[in-house]
């Protein structure tokens, strides 16, 4: 009976182990597709990473940093229920994962649930150790931005850039904040800051809509400057054909 009982122990052990090689071995093959998604996602080839993040999340399904990467991939697709699915998932597999909670905030602003991000985003700010405060701070006002709360909107965009100060999105944000509150004069003094930082990206939305904001003060000849500069030096991005548009009415 003892030899019995011992042979199964060792049967036991050795079922164990091998279940741990087994289940090491499906973690190194999750980081390897995750890493091989990573760079794929960088160079904006979103179609291979998902790819890649699936085999990874084949592997590991538990891993909540694979489960944050697919929802960007969802994200950055525009499938945005399925984004806000794994940015869910990851926060129940870590429920510390601010970066996720970010995510999935503006996830459920891109989804129309904006009490939803709102909530999420207070657990963010509130977050001391998160090393991306400006991230939160731009996304909660991409939040009120989109209910058309300016005020509130443009008040987080400035709190983004005391955070970060060459930081392109949130001074592009907080300019056209004051855009759509018709003040133009402060919208240009900071779309034509956010140029500064937003050119060497090759972003042309700050360069369009202070065109725009100079146009409705009545400034023509620097509204057609800014327009033709959005055509020379952007020449295939957003706001090219937009400009070109601007331009023909202005001259007619």
């Amino acid at each position: 009976m003892m030899l019995k009982k011992c042979t199964f122990a060792v049967v036991f052990l050795v079922l164990t182990l091998m279940g741990c090689t087994s289940f090491r071995a499906n973690q190194e093959k999750a980081i390897l597709h995750a890493a091989n998604g990573s760079a794929l996602y960088q160079n904006e080839n979103y179609s291979l990473a998902l790819k890649e993040f699936l085999l990874a999340e084949s592997n590991d399904p538990e891993n909540s940093t694979v489960q944050n990467s697919l929802g960007l991939t969802y994200f950055m697709k525009e499938r945005y229920q399925t984004a806000i699915k794994h940015f869910e998932k990851a926060i129940a597999l870590d429920p510390k994962f601010t970066d996720a909670r970010n995510n999935l905030a503006r996830s459920y602003t891109e989804a129309g649930r904006y009490q939803d991000a709102e909530k999420m985003l207070k657990i963010v700010t509130n977050d001391l150790t998160y090393p991306a405060q400006e991230r939160a701070y731009i996304n909660l006002g991409l939040n009120f931005f989109n209910q058309k709360k300016y005020d509130l909107a443009k008040d987080n965009f400035l709190k983004a850039i005391n955070v970060q100060p060459d930081n392109c999105f949130a001074h592009t944000y907080y300019g056209r904040s004051f855009f759509e509150m018709q003040n133009y004069d402060s919208s240009i003094y900071a779309l034509d800051k956010a140029i500064e930082f937003c050119q060497k990206l090759m972003i042309d939305e700050p360069h369009y809509y202070s065109a725009l904001s100079y146009y409705r003060l009545g400034q023509k000849q620097k509204s057609i400057t800014r327009f033709e500069e959005v055509i020379k030096l952007y020449p295939h991005g957003k706001f090219a054909d937009r400009s070109k548009g601007m331009l023909n009415i202005i001259k007619r």
